[in-house]
Formats: C-alpha cells, sequence, structure tokens
C-alpha cells in the first residue's frame, strides 16, 4: 500500500504564513490600506496608501511614500490574516521586533477597475517571477 502524499495548509479566513509565496497570495488581495508601522511595542508611523508594488526581493526595501506602499515579504518573518470590521480585512507582518499592520479600506463604489501593479522580477534561485499584471498565474 503506498502512504498518501501529505496535503498542503488549507487556511479559511484567517491564518499565519512563512511562505513568501503564500504571503504574497495573501496581500496581492490588498489595493487601498492604511497601515501601522511598530517597533518593540512602539508606534513609530501611521498612515494610508496604496499598495503599488508587492514582492519577494532580498534586496529590496518595504517603503512606504508620498501614498504609495512598496512592500517586500522579505522583509518579514511571517503574515496573520483575519477579517477586519465591516468590510475590511487585516494582516500582520512580522519581522525581528518590528510589526507592519495593515487594514484593508473599502474602495470607492466608483473607483473602477483596479489597475495592474508592477512586475516582480526574480531574485536569485529561491525566488519566483510574480506578475500581478493582469495575469494570474505565478510563472515556473
Amino acid at each position: 500500500m503506498t502512504k498518501p502524499r501529505p496535503l498542503a495548509p488549507c487556511l479559511i479566513d484567517r491564518g499565519t504564513v512563512t511562505d513568501f509565496r503564500d504571503m504574497l497570495r495573501a496581500l496581492e488581495t490588498v489595493e487601498s490600506l492604511e497601515y501601522t508601522w511598530s517597533v518593540d511595542g512602539q508606534v513609530v508611523s501611521e498612515g494610508r496608501g496604496t499598495l503599488v508594488k508587492l514582492m519577494a526581493d532580498p534586496e529590496s526595501s518595504t517603503m512606504a511614500v508620498n501614498g504609495c506602499l512598496f512592500l517586500n515579504v522579505a522583509s518579514f518573518r511571517y503574515l496573520d490574516f483575519e477579517p477586519g470590521d465591516a468590510d475590511s480585512w487585516r494582516f500582520r507582518l512580522y519581522g525581528d521586533g518590528s510589526l507592519f499592520e495593515i487594514v484593508t479600506l473599502a474602495e470607492e463604489p466608483d473607483s473602477g477597475e483596479r489597475g495592474p501593479r508592477l512586475l516582480v522580477e526574480a531574485v536569485g534561485d529561491d525566488f519566483e517571477i510574480i506578475s500581478l499584471d493582469g495575469e494570474d498565474e505565478l510563472e515556473e
């Protein structure tokens, strides 16, 4: 008798992920957001913005500048996600002594379709090319 293959995790509505691919998949649902950046339990910065670039690149920074969030999951160890209040979602990205919390904002009724995000190129053997530019699949 053959041993059944191990099953991948199944996370419905809430969970914790450490794999970059899973973190990217969860976060690609985010567009408009509020964020709080805390270090050692102290709030350093708060703001609102739009997620315009999502990446897994060990040589790039996560930056919030001019209302735009450039989010690098390689800046964090793991991600928790869960429903927030009303129609929002809460994402918590944990680093070494840091917490980046994101709460999604409801879309404006007449905002139209979500525009394409910037592409992310692969860096090294551990990362894949992620296309959020209208393509739904990860390239192998």
